[in-house]
């Protein structure tokens, strides 16, 4: 299966996690990707695995918190293929050292977080519709987080950054769809990424077991997989949607566990 031949797609922080995983999934059907990442040496790295392999891949130095980094990358990509077919903002995260609760978290943080995990998607969406409406059409999507729909402990700034990320899913899917441009937005919950697998405890990946409806955890891969579909023409008539892809963690009542531990399940 060959969806993605002769379509080029834009990944930021496409170097490792999630973001390596949709490059390797969209070039495995013919993709042409564009591996966008601030570390260059982690995203060339790729970029040569993939070619030797016969992948049409290029790699380019992106920092998400800054403005003239989304403007020299959006030009890179037209500059290598001459169109974008699809948008994937996947680059974000906080250090919850100062992304604590509402009480002590770091105000002066705050533009940080949201420079990357939002403004960045909001002007890298900017700057792709000209070209995807020159070429009658295209489709972005956004790594978003069930931390922008469920409140957590920690993790604040983030949580309302991903909140606005889903927001600007849907106001791109409104004011763009006669334009033939969709927009979607994945929520992931835990994924057993290289950075969550360094700073989760096992015992902490276990109450996340406990709590899924699945009984694992997420892989790379598996949103990679749903970036695929929602990239891909067999999306076609969804947008302006968030594809929440948490195992079940946020579907039921939160005592569910406890319950079920005193029934004996």
């Amino acid at each position: 299966m060959k969806r993605f031949e002769n379509k080029v797609i834009l990944i930021t922080g496409a170097a490792s996690g999630i973001g390596a995983a949709s490059v390797r999934r969209l070039t495995s059907e013919g993709g042409k990707v564009i591996i966008a990442d601030y570390d260059k040496d982690k995203a060339d790295r790729l970029t040569d695995e993939l070619t030797d392999a016969g992948a049409d891949v290029r790699s380019v130095y992106f920092t998400a918190d800054q403005l003239d980094s989304c403007s020299r990358l959006v030009s890179s990509a037209n500059e290598f293929y001459g169109r974008i077919d699809c948008l994937v903002n996947n680059v974000g995260g906080s250090k919850l050292q100062r992304d604590s609760n509402i009480q002590n978290l770091d105000i002066q943080y705050f533009d940080e977080v949201f420079h990357i995990n939002l403004r960045c998607a909001v002007y890298l969406t900017q700057l792709v519709i000209p070209l995807m409406e020159s070429q009658g059409g295209g489709n972005i999507v956004n790594i978003a987080s069930i931390s922008g729909i469920t409140a957590d402990s920690q993790g604040t700034l983030y949580g309302m950054a991903k909140a606005g990320l889903i927001s600007l899913t849907q106001y791109t899917a409104t004011q763009m769809g006669k334009k033939n441009i969709r927009c979607n937005a994945i929520a992931p919950g835990l994924v057993l990424t290289p950075a969550a697998l360094s700073n989760l405890p096992e015992s902490m990946r276990n109450i996340f077991i406990r709590h899924n409806s699945l009984p694992y955890l997420g892989e790379p891969e598996y949103i990679a997989d749903t970036v695929a579909f929602l990239a891909s023409d067999d999306a076609r008539y969804i947008t302006g949607q968030t594809l929440v892809t948490d195992g079940g963690l946020t579907i039921h009542n939160p005592t569910v566990a406890e319950v079920d531990d005193l029934k004996g399940k």
